[in-house]
């Protein structure tokens, strides 16, 4: 859920969109067998240290990653959090994958691809040899089952694929998507966890069980799964990237209090965490561990559950979102790490606009948008956040003390983590503090799940506009680069005057790694893989 506040680079984004869309649009052959693609890394690295493999990789041994919370499920179809997606893309692989610098695609499972001319069909060539990790072939079969799941509108990811039809077999080595319409983030979407391709013959032997019985192609598979405390991931002896991976097992380890968490770090108990808290990266580094930090591909978010009275009313919720001091979040909690938001979407998306309504902190305006409201006198609010997130608190705290000043009182609910997010899957809470991060540079992903009413009820805020909505459909098909920018341009302003998203600061990911650690780097939009990691014994 992270990159620097780069306002002066807009010009460039939008060139590189044209890349995406001419990578969906045009016809296009990409990769080789003979050469998979690698990892490189794409986030920062701390002075002082360095994240590149050795000459010589250690091989064997056992990577431990200490997470804040478990994960839900190994089913794409149904994931909706971080630590689910992040351990799938462990065990899965798709068709393409992101490049290194975030601006287009590289072959995965798929070594080259077609898009007609009309835009409306696409090919994909299937790598040739490759396995489950069981021993088992996967076949254009596989891959149809997995993307006709993945397609259907009914999932909760369907949305990325709105245009996307059918999914058929040419032959045995070719598959065929057909589209409605011409769609601009064709390749971007098939890139994302949710166009994870798995064993159709494993799925239909589990059922609904298949979310805990994963079979992929990627680096790992499941070896054990501890709910609540964690999850043990073994080599996958039939990885198709020959000597790949190093490691013989990646554990990830359920340690939700922040400070638990730098202790595991600097006595090597864990090899890498996630959610370093700011304060403490001067205390890391002193201690030998490394930071790897990306910036600017995720934003803070106050989560607003429009079920819970008042906030149904836009005049509550952008009073809300008037009170936030983001200056004293970005110093005061991220040390200078982060950087006043001025959209739902972080600065180096595409098509990303620092609207000239952009919202900032001002209690007057705050106070006169809650007189216009349906509470001019006030009213008490509750904010859930996960137990022992201490950034998270300090968020919850600086904005609690600006509400005081317009007559809102703010209840802090402190949760554990994966007891935090199933009360915000089941839209049991009334505002969440958290982040958004795409899973690639398109703003479509963010804009799908958040503004369209018939996705995930607006990340179950249940936003609804009609009139937002049908901005969003059309940027989905638009491919001229200009008229998509006018589009996101409006839908980001039209946010501003709802407010169903109240944005903080754009925050960077924060990993931190021990100096056994190699070769660990996460891609621009601060997702992590590990078959090209490995530890010093």
């Amino acid at each position: 859920m992270h990159r620097t506040h780069m306002r002066s680079r807009m010009g460039a984004r939008v060139t590189d969109l044209a890349l995406v869309v001419s990578l969906a649009i045009v016809a296009a052959a990409c990769g080789s067998a003979a050469t998979p693609p690698t990892s490189a890394p794409s986030g920062t690295t701390e002075p002082g240290t360095s994240s590149a493999p050795s000459a010589v990789p250690a091989t064997g041994g056992t990577l431990t990653v200490a997470r804040t919370a478990d994960i839900f499920t190994f089913d794409p179809f149904n994931t909706q959090d971080d630590y689910s997606i992040f351990t799938e893309l462990q065990v899965y692989d798709r068709l393409v994958r992101l490049s290194d610098d975030g601006k287009g695609v590289d072959p995965e499972l798929a070594t080259e691809w077609k898009v007609a001319d009309d835009g409306l069909s696409a090919t994909f060539t299937l790598r040739e040899g490759v396995k489950f990790s069981d021993g088992s072939p996967m076949t254009a079969d596989d891959v149809v089952f997995s993307l006709t799941r993945a397609i259907d509108q009914s999932g909760s990811w369907g949305f990325l694929f709105s245009p996307v039809t059918d999914v058929t077999k040419a032959d045995d080595k070719t598959i065929k998507l057909v589209m409605s319409e011409p769609f601009a983030p064709l390749l971007p979407a098939l890139s994302t966890f949710a166009a994870s391709i798995y064993s159709k013959a494993n799925f239909e032997k589990y059922g609904d069980q298949a979310g805990e019985h994963p079979l992929g192609t990627g680096a790992f598979m499941l070896e054990k799964w501890d709910k609540g405390a964690q999850v043990a991931l073994a080599k996958n002896p039939n990885y198709w990237q020959a000597g790949k991976p190093s490691l013989d097992k990646v554990v990830f380890t359920v340690v939700g209090d922040d400070n638990a968490r730098v202790l595991q770090i600097q006595s090597g108990a864990a090899d890498i965490i996630d959610f370093v808290p700011p304060n403490q990266v001067d205390q890391i580094t002193s201690s030998g561990a490394q930071i790897q930090r990306v910036d600017g591909t995720a934003v803070g978010w106050l989560t607003l559950n429009e079920a819970k009275k008042p906030l149904e009313d836009p005049n509550v919720r952008c009073a809300l979102a008037w009170a936030v001091d983001r200056d004293a979040i970005a110093k005061t909690i991220y040390f200078g790490l982060a950087t006043p938001a001025k959209s739902i979407i972080p600065s180096t998306t595409l098509y990303y606009e620092a609207t000239p309504n952009a919202i900032g902190f001002d209690l007057s305006k705050a106070k006169d948008l809650l007189s216009k409201s349906s509470v001019p006198n006030g009213f008490e609010l509750a904010a859930t956040v996960p137990t022992g997130d201490s950034t998270r608190l300090a968020i919850a705290q600086i904005w609690g003390d600006s509400l005081k000043q317009i007559g809102v009182t703010l209840k802090i609910n402190q949760l554990e983590a994966t007891t935090a997010q199933e009360e915000y899957n089941t839209e049991k809470y009334t505002v969440r503090i958290s982040a958004w991060t795409n899973d690639t540079p398109d703003p479509d992903e963010m804009m799908g799940a958040g503004l369209d009413y018939k996705v995930q009820n607006a990340l179950h805020t249940g936003y609804h506009s009609d009139a937002v909505r049908d901005l969003v459909l059309q940027a989905r098909k638009e491919l001229d680069t200009a008229k998509r920018q006018s589009l996101y341009s409006q839908i980001q302003s039209k946010v501003n005057e709802d407010c169903p998203f109240i944005y903080t600061v754009e925050v960077p990911r924060l990993y931190a790694s021990g100096p056994k650690t190699q070769g660990f780097a996460p891609n621009s939009q601060g997702k992590y893989s590990f078959e090209n990691v490995s530890k010093l014994p």
